[in-house]
């Protein structure tokens, strides 16, 4: 057919077959595909830096460290300088107790400036228990928060549910603790509870005030075996010493500090005649008796093998 312009001038106009149709929807299939990688590149690119947080276990005593790992990579493209808003740290937390969001105890975590190069990573081991009053008994829900100045944003972790119980004291005894020259002396607790994580069970050592809340540390001593009741007793120097089994036949003797510092520990096996048992002499000081000393790293020795019938004396050549 023919279109008419203002020139008066007729002018033939192509026919719109199918073929335009097809083109059409190429141009509008190739245009959906462009603006879907759009949209996939921009949310690849909205996860600049990822934030993963580990606990080493699920079920903790109150009081006890809980100490997570976090750790930031960089996947921004370029050099990032972390820091926080308004003065704050640049990692922080969000604690939740049945539901109810925890306000920290202080905004200070120790998380200063710093650079974290392009496609590398930084780690950091932090005690939450220090920053977050988890100390009640419940469950909680804990991830890890990372803030990003560029976009002045957060980004954070999966979410982990940990269980905070605690055990009655099965041991436990109180003594005095100078505080320094010219200060009165105070009255500290230290106990012995037992704590069960999954099939095993372990010993835990717990400092406080005698009169008073507040508590000073309560720490693991490891695996503890409930066949034979620990033995515990305090020295001249008010440092706690502990013999309990670890395994069968093997026991052993850990020491605390007044301030609630582990001290070390040493190993002992018990023999068909004698047990290893804790002593205190005259002059205050503790003592193992009974047992042998035992090397948990010392591989075991070779089992003697009797020789057969059928074989000859060592420097015997058969014919």
């Amino acid at each position: 057919f023919f279109f008419q312009a203002e020139d008066g001038i007729r002018h033939s106009v192509a026919s719109r077959g199918l073929g335009d149709v097809y083109k059409r929807q190429h141009r509008y299939f190739f245009v959906s595909v462009f603006f879907t990688l759009i949209l996939f590149v921009t949310k690849e690119s909205n996860a600049q830096l990822i934030v993963n947080m580990n606990l080493p276990k699920t079920n903790y005593l109150s009081y006890e460290p809980m100490v997570a790992t976090v750790t930031v990579y960089n996947r921004a493209g370029n050099d990032v300088v972390l820091g926080g808003p308004k003065g704050r740290g640049w990692m922080s937390f969000d604690v939740y107790r049945d539901g109810q969001l925890l306000s920290p105890r202080s905004f200070d975590g120790g998380f200063e400036t710093m650079l974290v190069k392009a496609g590398r990573s930084v780690t950091k081991k932090v005690d939450i228990n220090r920053l977050y009053p988890v100390a009640d008994y419940g469950s909680y829900t804990i991830n890890a928060s990372v803030y990003f100045p560029p976009r002045r944003s957060y980004f954070s972790s999966k979410k982990r549910r940990i269980n905070v119980t605690d055990a009655r004291a099965f041991w436990k005894q109180s003594f005095g603790f100078s505080q320094g020259r010219n200060k009165l002396a105070s009255f500290r607790q230290i106990s012995l509870h037992e704590h069960r994580e999954s099939a095993n069970s372990a010993l835990y050592v717990r400092l406080r005030e005698t009169k008073g809340t507040k508590v000073y540390c309560t720490f693991s001593l490891g695996r503890f075996i409930n066949v034979r009741k620990p033995q515990a007793t305090i020295d001249a120097q008010n440092r706690l010493h502990v013999m309990h089994m670890i395994s069968p036949r093997i026991y052993s003797h850990a020491r605390v500090s007044p301030e609630g510092a582990f001290l070390g520990n040493e190993y002992f096996r018990e023999t068909t005649e004698t047990r290893p048992s804790l002593v205190i002499d005259a002059g205050g000081s503790v003592k193992v008796v009974g047992g042998i000393a035992y090397d948990p790293n010392k591989p075991p020795e070779a089992k003697y093998q009797p020789r057969s019938a059928s074989e000859l004396p060592p420097g015997l050549l058969s014919n």
